[in-house]
């Protein structure tokens, strides 16, 4: 059925590539797709592992980075053709004159709370409580500061917010015991409320998104970003990378056991928290034309909390790939 869909799409969308003179072999095509360890890059899983041939003449190298850092540096050299990030890492990357677009969006975010106290069924029963909370300042802290707002608490006065560097370093004291209320995304949740069976998810960053929005969808936390160049140049076979990583994507959705291993080997995510993992990583690959309302809702609500999240500005129409 899948190669039915992509020699459809093919049809559809026919890979373009520059003319090529009598006797004269095509030139061949090296693009680099960089995803960033966690999951971020669970949707390309099955891409790094098979390979799929995109077109004659193509050649796809994947790698995967371990920190924003790391992948910064990728795109802005230009050595990222296409890139897994963070959807509000894109803004930034674009206001800064990066010449990237936004493609599509991978992942409708991965952020739980979880908690010994099954008395916490709303935001609002954190007044007066403890909370551990990882990044000071990043989308999570954002959100989580946007949802008690909505319920009328005051993050900074009806509730004590203790801040950790990393996940993993709260992941590792939620397991030991000693923190009550943590704010974790996955796969930490996962594992943490695997080896701590006191733990269990209280609150759900994505269903409160939708409650508070009016939205249908969650908020689209990270996305495909592709070089501005190759998507001018060479049209189709950016759509044929999307159709493929849309296929991958609803792979690991359908076959968690077997991406399981795969995220352990290529994103440094254990087999056990990610085969867990999955089905709350809200895993679904849409392109970004189609979903441009979602994404500017996103990136507003950011703004409104602090301009710098999305890079001092919003971005303008060319930030986004164009159907």
């Amino acid at each position: 059925m899948l190669r039915k869909i992509f020699l459809f799409t093919l049809v559809l969308f026919p890979v373009i590539f520059p003319p090529v003179m009598a006797g004269e072999a095509p030139a061949r095509v090296e693009l680099n797709v960089v995803a960033l360890a966690g999951p971020t890059g669970l949707s390309l899983v099955q891409m790094m592992e098979e390979k799929p041939e995109l077109a004659p003449e193509v050649t796809v190298h994947y790698s995967v980075v371990r920190t924003p850092e790391q992948m910064t540096a990728r795109i802005v050299s230009g050595e990222a053709d296409f890139a897994a990030i963070p959807t509000n890492l894109a803004a930034v990357l674009y206001r800064r004159g990066i010449p990237i677009r936004l493609a599509a969006i991978t992942n409708w975010g991965v952020m739980y709370l979880v908690g010994k106290d099954p008395a916490v069924t709303g935001w609002e029963d954190l007044k007066g409580r403890e909370l551990a909370v990882t990044g000071r300042g990043t989308t999570p802290d954002i959100l989580l500061r946007y949802f008690l707002q909505a319920k009328g608490l005051d993050p900074d006065k009806d509730l004590t917010l203790r801040y950790y560097a990393a996940p993993v370093e709260l992941a590792q004291l939620v397991i030991a015991g000693k923190v009550d209320l943590a704010t974790l995304p996955e796969p930490w949740v996962t594992e943490a409320v695997q080896k701590n069976p006191e733990m269990k998810i209280l609150l759900d960053y994505q269903e409160e998104w939708k409650a508070a929005t009016g939205s249908s969808k969650s908020y689209p936390q990270s996305c495909l970003v592709v070089r501005a160049e190759l998507a001018e140049k060479n049209p189709g076979l950016v759509r044929e990378f999307l159709v493929r990583a849309a296929a991958a994507t609803e792979w690991v959705n359908k076959y968690p056991d077997a991406a399981a291993p795969l995220a352990e080997k290529y994103l440094f995510i254990s087999a056990e928290a990610a085969r867990g993992s999955v089905p709350r990583c809200n895993l679904q690959l849409l392109p970004a034309w189609e979903i441009r309302e979602e994404i500017d809702q996103y990136l507003q609500k950011l703004y409104d909390f602090n301009p710098e999240t999305v890079g001092g500005e919003l971005p303008d129409a060319d930030f986004y790939l164009q159907k």
